[in-house]
């Protein structure tokens, strides 16, 4: 694969059966640097065609990784943990490229939590174990846990390494193999640890699809030869993950975006606590999280005081262009706030 620099467009190609390999129908789609507003490279704009050809080849690759001891497994995964921790920096710069993550705050972080998930599930491969249960005299129950078989995984684009790095590893760790869609907004740092990954796995066991939601995500949910799905991103594509899942009757894994708020009572008035909350809304992400408060509310009693020291905080934050090692905030933020006021008791 020819992976993209930071300043030059590169066309990307996709993983499908140890092969990469172009978009069935030739088109491509631009991927951008939300900073400076530059093209990053040229990914291929994928269909139902070429995820017929992934799940083909995952299906095929299954029945030999499934049968390859776990610890072997496990050994693979930890191979590619290493690789993921020699090349960081190259990672990191990469994300936030394409996300917007800034390299201090967040990018570095993400790319060093791939190699520990990889390492992590490679190293708990081996221990998936069944149960025994006696029913009586002469009379045992057990459980084998043994994988499924293809699983279709979908990532969005605001910690696209994180994120894969989960499903690639916990789907393999088992003995499934493993067709996943990037995000369409940030789909090269999830494909240059897919090129790390094709030169130590066998061919089949990962392929990374690259375009829309619509046009690989849906066919993907559909497709009779997936025996999991497992999503990560909104709450409405979600359900119709959902619903893809329950028309087939097949297990479905969903972490969905929610609608949290911090609240502050009036014996939090402190810089711990507003450190937790500047953590908590996940600032250094632009709020772009799933795990974020969306609503801060304030006791009156403490209003004046606590927003003071937010603000002063905030502002001491450097923005800028994420690749600069000094810039914590890649966009400028409008902080709002409303008054808490009580409610009368009914």
């Amino acid at each position: 694969m020819s992976t993209p620099t930071l300043t030059t467009a590169t066309k990307v190609s996709q993983l499908i059966g140890g092969q990469w390999v172009p978009a069935d129908s030739g088109n491509l789609i631009e991927v951008e640097n939300p900073a400076r507003r530059e093209v990053l490279a040229l990914i291929p704009d994928s269909g139902a065609a070429d995820v017929d050809r992934a799940v083909a080849a995952a299906k095929a690759a299954f029945g030999p990784w499934k049968a390859l001891p776990a610890r072997d497994r496990g050994a693979l995964l930890i191979k590619i943990g290493d690789t993921i921790a020699e090349n960081s920096e190259k990672l990191a710069r990469i994300i936030a490229s394409e996300t917007g993550n800034a390299l201090r705050t967040q990018a570095r972080g993400e790319a060093a939590s791939g190699a520990d998930i990889f390492r992590f599930y490679g190293q708990i491969a081996s221990e998936q174990k069944g149960e025994t249960l006696p029913f009586g005299e002469n009379l045992v129950s057990y459980t084998v846990r043994g994988p499924l078989g293809v699983v279709g995984g979908i990532v969005p684009w605001n910690a696209p390494v994180t994120l894969s790095s989960l499903k690639i590893a916990m789907a393999l760790a088992m003995g499934n193999t493993l067709v996943l869609k990037t995000a369409e907004l940030a789909p090269l740092a999830v494909l240059q640890l897919a090129e790390w990954a094709h030169e130590i796995l066998p061919a089949g066991v990962l392929n990374v699809l690259t375009g829309s939601g619509q046009k690989v995500g849906v066919p993907l949910s559909k497709h009779p030869d997936v025996a999991k799905l497992t999503f990560t991103g909104s709450t409405g594509v979600g359900k119709e993950i959902l619903a893809a899942a329950a028309d087939r009757i097949v297990p479905v894994t969903l972490e969905l975006g929610g609608k949290s708020p911090a609240i502050v009572f009036p014996d939090s008035d402190d810089d711990a606590t507003v450190d937790g909350v500047i953590s908590g809304m996940r600032f250094t992400r632009q709020g772009q999280s799933c795990t974020a408060r969306s609503r801060l509310y304030l006791h009156e009693d403490i209003f004046d005081s606590f927003l003071e020291k937010l603000k002063t905080k905030l502002a001491a934050f450097t923005i800028g262009d994420p690749l600069n090692g000094a810039t914590r905030l890649e966009l400028h933020l409008a902080l709002k706030a409303r008054r808490w006021t009580r409610r009368p008791r009914i």
